[in-house]
């Protein structure tokens, strides 16, 4: 599910799921460049989603995040300045 939330001055884009989330430990390195939670977990990728995710949301003077979901599944966001002329719009939720 995708959903955003105003938060602070900021705007949050959140990529949620219900499946069985991160491994553990997992969220602390899930950024890092050809980091896998499992390898057995499904064939193919090479780890490189989150960081170029990280990357062009830094390049963009934002952060990104990744969380566990209470009752299960995961969270994974971006946080961004809204464009000065945007400031003012409403966000739908």
């Amino acid at each position: 599910m995708l959903s955003v939330v105003r938060r602070g001055g900021r705007i949050e884009l959140h990529v949620t799921d219900e499946g069985a989330g991160f491994a553990p430990g997992f969220a602390g390195r899930a950024f890092d460049r050809f980091s896998r939670a499992d390898d057995a977990r499904s064939p193919g990728g090479t780890g490189l989603g989150l960081a170029i995710v990280e990357l062009i949301t830094a390049a963009h003077g934002g952060s990104a995040g990744v969380s566990q979901r209470e009752g299960g599944g995961a969270d994974v966001w971006i946080a961004l300045q809204p464009a000065p002329d945007l400031a003012a719009v409403p966000v739908l939720r």
